[in-house]
């Protein structure tokens, strides 16, 4: 009558929880290419998969991702991959973009050229170690200003 507006019964209001979110992982794990045991395998290697050396390759490995020489297994060549955990015996110029690792039963002769070394005091390693340095590490902080108030004349 007066310009009133009838009351209206509010609308039921649904209120859903938000699904999770579903995160990827941050490392996906690759496939496993496993050398068995009692295999003896002469001849270069080039893999994509994660390379699991249980008996013995001479050759040379090429791989995107991680090679481990389990213990008991044999590397004798050359390698160049993202990852090495050695913990059985290595012989050759090895290669590592990011870690590589020689545990307590782990042996290493030759050249290795990584990013990050871990051993540890029961490991055995023989031969010359290049640690590279992360340039970009160095390119995203710049060079400190010489402070003037120090300089004499």
């Amino acid at each position: 009558m007066f310009g009133r507006k009838k009351y209206e019964e509010p609308e039921e209001v649904v209120i859903q929880k938000p699904e999770p979110v579903k995160e990827e992982p941050k490392f996906v794990p690759s496939r496993v290419t496993t050398i068995g045991k009692d295999v003896t395998l002469v001849g270069d290697f080039v893999t994509s998969d994660t390379l699991e050396i249980k008996g013995t390759l001479k050759g040379n490995i090429i791989s995107d991702v991680k090679v481990h020489v389990a213990q008991g297994g044999i590397l004798n060549g050359d390698a160049k991959a993202s990852d090495i955990l050695v913990d059985g015996d290595v012989d050759g110029t090895i290669i590592i973009n990011n870690v590589a690792e020689i545990s307590n039963t782990g042996s290493m002769q030759g050249n290795l050229e990584t990013k990050t070394f871990v051993t540890n005091r029961e490991s055995h390693f023989e031969g010359r170690l290049s640690i590279i340095p992360d340039r970009m590490k160095h390119r995203e902080e710049p060079a400190p200003e010489p402070d003037s108030s120090s300089i004499q004349y």
